[in-house]
């Protein structure tokens, strides 16, 4: 048997078989286009996650300065005693711990206001929340998780053994002093390789061990002067973890001549400490 085809079915074959090369060109378009679109968005996200975090610890930089102008130039606590659990963060204790007395002092909630509702600590309404952090879920129901820190090389053993806090006027180089860093959390990949897993704890207080370089490995630190600055995670430790020592671009300590890699004061420190006195 012979098959004849009209004109009018060699028209609809060949709109058929167009519409089926179009929609394979149009998926092709679409697969290119999200290949581009997706870093673009990413980097797009990148930034406005880093200019939150800049906008945070220097809006939290000036109620640090506010709180050492109203309490004769002492600086908060760097936390409480106790677990950094919320328990913790609700008690008298924790009254003057930076995490409390800043953002209230901004007319904000503290970490401690979230007790009760602590999925609502983990939002943009919260100063203490980054949203470029990688918070880990099945620990922000139990403990508050901070990717921001307060310095905690700062509040340093004294000779006797006792942790005391901080004041300006001992901080003797105020521009490269750290009081605040972008802290890594349980999820995030280590900036460094020197950089300990434990360090990434989410806990109140850091330092450069647990600083973490979020975006393209660099971070923000707040210093005692006032100004937020972006650095890069290799410029904080040595290839073999220790802080870089004499201390020179970044301190850590209340005066360069502390020792950043000891518990206490080195020798020369306590003795400018006793001459003050």
């Amino acid at each position: 048997m012979t098959h004849s085809f009209t004109p009018e079915c060699r028209r609809n074959g060949a709109i058929r078989g167009l519409g089926v090369l179009e929609i394979l060109i149009v998926i092709a378009i679409l697969v290119v286009l999200a290949a581009v679109a997706v870093p673009v968005y990413s980097a797009m996200q990148k930034r406005v996650h880093k200019q939150v975090a800049l906008d945070k610890i220097r809006t939290l930089g000036g109620a640090l300065a506010t709180y050492a102008s109203q309490n004769a130039g002492v600086l908060p606590t760097e936390d409480a005693d106790g677990s950094d659990d919320w328990h913790t963060v609700t008690t008298p204790k924790a009254k003057d711990a930076w995490y409390n007395a800043l953002p209230r002092l901004l007319g904000r909630k503290g970490a401690g206001d979230y007790a009760r509702t602590p999925a609502d600590f983990y939002t943009d309404d919260n100063i203490l929340f980054l949203p470029g952090a990688n918070y880990p879920d099945k620990k922000k129901l139990l403990e508050p998780m901070f990717a921001i820190a307060f310095n905690t090389k700062l509040q340093r053993n004294d000779p006797s053994g006792e942790k005391q806090r901080t004041r300006m006027d001992q901080i003797t180089n105020p521009a490269k002093t750290v009081v605040l860093l972008e802290q890594g959390l349980l999820n995030e990949n280590r900036t460094l390789e020197v950089q300990s897993k434990k360090d990434y704890d989410g806990s109140p207080k850091g330092s450069a061990k647990s600083f973490v370089g979020r975006y393209s490995g660099q971070g923000f630190l707040y210093f005692a002067d006032g100004h937020a600055e972006l650095v890069s995670a290799k410029d904080l430790l040595t290839e073999t973890g220790r802080f870089p020592y004499p201390q020179t671009s970044v301190v850590w300590t209340r005066t360069p001549e502390e020792d950043p890699n000891k518990d206490g004061l080195t020798v020369s420190a306590k003795k400018k400490e006793k001459e003050k006195k």
